[in-house]
Order: C-alpha cells, then structure tokens, then sequence
C-alpha cells in the first residue's frame, strides 16, 4: 500500500534555542518515510534569533512567517494552508520525534472513520504523558481524566480493542488535511492557547470521526512546554480555566450546565478564594463576560454538524 504524502506543520514563537534541534528530529524522520513530505514552519512573530536559525540550519524548510504574533491557532492554521500534501502532522517547535516516527502515525488515517491520531508522547525520563491518550468522565463542573499505564495500553491492545481518545493533542496531531479544514481548524473563542485541540476532537466525534493513540509512534517533550516558559504562570492558569469553563458551556445543555455543574463550579471557586487563590473566580468571570459569544459559536457549531452533547460524546469515545 502507497505511504500518503505528509506535510509536517510547525508554529514556532521566541523557539531559537530549541527548533534548530527540533527541525534535526524532523529531517531524520522524514528521510526515513517512505512517502513523500514537505515541512512547514510558521514564525508567529517572534523577536529572537528564530528565523536566523531555521533559514541558516534547515534551509530547505517551507518558512511562513506573520509579522506580529497571532496566537498557537492562527499560526497553526497558517501553516495547513501553505501545506500542500492530503496528511498533517502538527508538532510543537520543541518535541523530539523518534526516526520512525511517522509512518505508524499516519497508517490508522487511511480508515474513513478514523480524523486524527495521537503518538505516545513521553518526557525526558521516558513517561509517558497524559495527553497522548486523554480519557475522561464528567464530573461535578469539570472533565476528570481517566489515568493509565502502559500496561494499560499493552492490555487494550491485546484484547482487540482500539485506543480511542476524546482528541489528540494540538502539539503532535497527525490528521486528514481535508477533514481539518472541514470542520474549520482551532476555533478563535480559544484564544490564546488551550483547549483548541480538546473541541476540534469533540466535534470530530459528532461526525463519527475517531481519535486513536498509536503508541508505536513516540515523541519526546521536554518538560515546561512552550507555553509556560513565555507566559506568567498565573495568565497561564486562568487562561486554561477560563477555556474549560468555555469549552463544557459549548457541549453542555444549558439546563444542565446551571443545575448540575454551575454550583460546584461556584463552590471550587470559593474554596480557592479563601485560599487567596483568585484564578478560578478570574477564570469564571471571563467565560461568563463570553457568554454571548459562546451562544454565537454553539448555534454555528450546530447549523455547520450534527450535534451532540458532551455526554454523548464521551459515551462514543468510551473512553473509560
């Protein structure tokens, strides 16, 4: 079976001390594909030595540059437009992929019922991380994550049973380019940063596409992440808080949203506030000052897909 051509889209902000290394990973990834591969980097903006290093190290790089940083998703987004081949990859500027990395990724996307795949995503010891196979419940005002080993994997595996996620990580994604701007890429109420890949895979699965885990694909990422290492902790909190406070208003009924989940929500606020720890309530009020943008973008959601709610979804994942 012919191996799909692959375009391998990187954002990149303030990244020069690392997507040198990381662009090294890549080209030996790519030379041992058997399929054809472009990359494609997009400099959001950034005031350090970024361009210099890519243009001076990896000169045969596709380099989309914006002149003024517009966020993780715009760069993103710049990025699969400039691609020309039917398969993304999406990898943060500072993950180190494994050589034989993409094509095990790839493969599942060759079954129509299968948008997007995740690899396993491992730190510096070698531990795997949370995001390369998110499973959830919902609970009391929040997603609660589903842990699990690699025995874990190892035993699903050998049962039969596919590694469904809820989404695959905007950091390392590899998805069908077609489907990816069907349902229109990373939303904007997202922005800056977080959540983004969480919803594109949500409204994957009210289509029926699937998220799988392919742990025969690896990648290293390094602790602290690109994020935290350019933003204040305390925006970086509030920012994810905000999101998820966004994202459960997107996919929950609103009868059920102020009944069931509204008061512990409100209750977790409080508990942090007299722990003089003010980022929930923060977060909480800029999801509400939101509210009619979030109506906005759920009536858009629901005219452009079929629709369903989170617990529905989450009962087609199931994932736990």
């Amino acid at each position: 079976m012919p191996h799909p051509a692959v375009s391998i889209v990187i954002p990149n902000y303030n990244g020069a001390a690392f997507i040198g290394r990381t662009l090294a990973a890549v080209a030996v990834a790519t030379r041992s594909y058997p399929g054809s591969t472009e990359v494609v980097v997009v400099d959001d903006g950034s005031a350090d030595d970024s361009v210099a290093t890519i243009t001076g190290q990896h000169p045969d790089v596709v380099l989309v540059r914006h002149a003024v940083n517009r966020g993780f998703a715009e760069a993103v987004h710049s990025g699969v437009e400039r691609a020309t081949h039917e398969i993304l990859i999406i990898l943060n500027s500072d993950v180190e992929p494994a050589p034989d990395f993409i094509a095990p990724l790839v493969e599942p996307l060759a079954d129509d019922g299968v948008f997007s795949t995740s690899p396993l995503v491992l730190d510096e010891a070698g531990n795997p991380l949370f995001n390369s196979w998110p499973r959830y419940r919902l609970g009391r005002g929040k997603l609660v994550s589903c842990r699990w080993t690699l025995d874990d994997v190892r035993a699903r595996q050998a049962s039969g049973r596919p590694l469904n996620g809820l989404y695959a990580s905007g950091g390392s994604i590899a998805a069908r380019r077609d489907r990816f701007r069907e349902l229109g890429g990373f939303l904007p109420i997202y922005r800056p940063y977080y959540s983004e890949d969480m919803d594109l895979g949500t409204r994957a699965w009210m289509r029926g596409w699937a998220t799988r885990c392919v742990p025969e694909s690896r990648i290293v990422h390094p602790g602290g992440g690109t994020i935290k290492r350019l933003f204040r902790a305390r925006r970086v909190r509030t920012t994810r808080i905000r999101n998820q406070l966004i994202y459960l208003a997107l996919y929950t009924p609103p009868a059920e949203l102020l009944t069931r989940h509204l008061p512990w929500i409100l209750g977790r606020a409080l508990t942090r506030l007299l722990r003089l720890d003010t980022t929930m309530l923060v977060g909480l009020a800029q999801a509400v000052s939101r509210a009619r943008e979030i109506a906005a973008t759920r009536a858009r959601i629901r005219a452009s897909q079929p629709f369903k709610s989170l617990t529905d979804v989450l009962k087609d994942v199931a994932a736990c």
